[in-house]
This record gives C-alpha cells, sequence and structure tokens, in this order.
C-alpha cells in the first residue's frame, strides 16, 4: 500500500487504459488500427491492445506497459496524482491484464492544478500565439474563469449554476509542446461563457476555439446564448444543455470525428465557415483573419508612405520640364 492506495488500485491503475486515457481527456489523437498516437509530444504512440507506449522523441528514455508511469514521464504529473488520474479508466482488455477487468471504477476527486503568481505566460500565449484579444483574457481572469498553473498552463475554470467550481480544462502555453487536459476529478463539466439570457448554446472541442468564435461573431447574433467547450468531444457533456431545452449548435473541428460527432448528437451545424476558409477550428479562421488584416494594414501604411515621396518627385519633373 502506498500514499492511501490499496495494491489492487495500484495494480488498476498501472494497466488502465491508456488510450481510453488520452481519448476521453481532450487530448489531439489520431487511432490507426491499433496504435493511438497522442500528437504534440514529438512522436508519442500508444498500442491500445497491449497498452505499450513509446516516445520516439525520447529514445531510450521513455516506453513500457506501465500507465503510471506513462503520465509521470510524458504529462510531467506527480505519481499520487497519476494512479488518482488513471484509477477512472478501464482496465486494457488484454490476456495479461484479465484479473483486473472486474475492478470497479473510481469516482476521482476534484484537483485543480496550484495557481502560480502571474499569468505572464498565459497571456502572451493567448494573446501573441492564438490571437486572442487581451481584454477578453482579462475579463476571465478577473471573473476567476482562467488562471496560470505552477507548470505555466492556462487553466479555463468550470463552473456549475450555483457558481461552484466542478472542474477544469488545461492548455499548455509552449508553443513547441502541446498540451491539452483537464483536471483530476473533471467529469463531464464544461467551461461556458454566458452572453445574456441563453435559449441555445454553441459547442466547442477547446476553450480557446470558444474565444475565438466569441472574437469573430456578430455579437446580435450570439446575443442570449451560451458559448461551452466539451475539452474534446463528450456527448456526456450535452446532456445538462439538451435537459434546459436549448438548441444545440455544433462549432466543433472541421474535420472526419467533428462531422461524426456533430451528426450522431443530431446538433445543428454551424462551422461551414470553416470549410469555406480551409482551416480546422475556429481559432485557425481567426489566425487567418487576423494575419490577412496586418498584411493588408501594412500594404495601405507602405502606400500611403510613398503616396507624399511620389508627389515631390512629380513636382520636380514638373518644375524641371518648364526650365
Amino acid at each position: 500500500m502506498g500514499y492511501g492506495f490499496t495494491d489492487e488500485q495500484l495494480a488498476a491503475a498501472r494497466s488502465a487504459n491508456l488510450a481510453e486515457y488520452f481519448q476521453k481527456n481532450g487530448y489531439d489523437c489520431e487511432l490507426r488500427r491499433n496504435e493511438l498516437h497522442v500528437k504534440g509530444f514529438g512522436g508519442f504512440y500508444v498500442n491500445a491492445d497491449t497498452n505499450e507506449w513509446y516516445c520516439f522523441s525520447k529514445s531510450g528514455k521513455n516506453g513500457g506497459r506501465n500507465a503510471v508511469n506513462c503520465l509521470v514521464e510524458m504529462l510531467g504529473m506527480d505519481w499520487k496524482t497519476a494512479v488518482s488520474e488513471l484509477l477512472g479508466c478501464s482496465p486494457v482488455r488484454s490476456a495479461v491484464y484479465d484479473q483486473h477487468t472486474s475492478l470497479p471504477r473510481v469516482k476521482r476527486e476534484l484537483s485543480l492544478p496550484d495557481r502560480a503568481d502571474t499569468m505572464r505566460n498565459v497571456f502572451a500565449y493567448l494573446c501573441q500565439t492564438r490571437k486572442i484579444d487581451g481584454k477578453l483574457v482579462e475579463a476571465l481572469a478577473r471573473e476567476g474563469l482562467l488562471y496560470q498553473d505552477k507548470r505555466g498552463n492556462a487553466v479555463f475554470v468550470h463552473k456549475d449554476d450555483n457558481g461552484q467550481i466542478v472542474g477544469a480544462e488545461i492548455q499548455g502555453t509552449n508553443t513547441y509542446k502541446r498540451f491539452k487536459g483537464v483536471a483530476t476529478g473533471t467529469s463531464d463539466s464544461v467551461f461556458s461563457f454566458k452572453i445574456g439570457e441563453p435559449d441555445r448554446a454553441y459547442v466547442f472541442e477547446s476553450a480557446i476555439d470558444l474565444l475565438s468564435f466569441k472574437m469573430l461573431a456578430k455579437q446580435d447574433k450570439i446575443q442570449n446564448s451560451v458559448l461551452v467547450s466539451m475539452a474534446g468531444l463528450k456527448p456526456n457533456s450535452l446532456k445538462s444543455l439538451s435537459d434546459k431545452g436549448f438548441n444545440l449548435y455544433s462549432c466543433v473541428d472541421n474535420d472526419e470525428k467533428g462531422i461524426k460527432f456533430t451528426v450522431d448528437n443530431r446538433l445543428i451545424p454551424c462551422n461551414r465557415i470553416l470549410s469555406e476558409n480551409n482551416v480546422k477550428d475556429f481559432n485557425e479562421l481567426l489566425q487567418l483573419i487576423t494575419h490577412n488584416r496586418e498584411i493588408a494594414a501594412k500594404k495601405i501604411q507602405t502606400e500611403n508612405h510613398a503616396a507624399p515621396i511620389n508627389e515631390v518627385k512629380s513636382t520636380a519633373m514638373s518644375k524641371h520640364s518648364r526650365r
């Protein structure tokens, strides 16, 4: 027994289904046959049948079938947090781990990442890299919906209708090493942004896409709505919205998984603009539009700067011709 866990729980955590964990917790994954590619980690793969994991960018240092070690080494979790995270997963359905298939699921207590004393990384990443309006980021921070943890990640806080914190979506701020996840104990809760008195919901895969949409949308068109991030594609997150009688509009990624999710859950498609601009999500669209605006502004600035010079040249030529 260690850190309050029984031997059975430790065994279950070590053999927990890694493919299930990464898929259900909002990581950018692609499953081909029996191999799950967890993107953003430099060649990180999990064998869905054997639970064997390996990261090519850290050759010789990382790999094996111990799920706890995987979360510690790849996600930087401490050992106790990794065990707690994995106790909510099913065991791998392999002959090696059949002895644990009857173990019950364990409900995890909510544990938010420790708050840092600064928001520097979050502001730099969201505003400079992702092109989110700084005033919007400031507003979220003031309302207690966003903070920076001690690892430099952006933490988007989930609150229920009573204002109680019930979970959190975590977004890494390192441009070169992508990381997405949720706080330990986060269940089917969502990150939400209310506008007026909601009678409909716009559903996203990430908080960053949600904020991008908020910036791009015509404000009168999204009055009396709630913007919701599921931190992935999680149909169970939609139940509370459906129970309130909201019309659900799908703003998920413009890819095969997103399209299937929209159809399977009978959502109203609201992302045609992504296809029209050949982008995957609303943040890519925001970055594209911002980039195009910057180019147009530079062009106008260059033309305005060149105009007085051309006028001087024209005047000089005119004087010379009169001579």
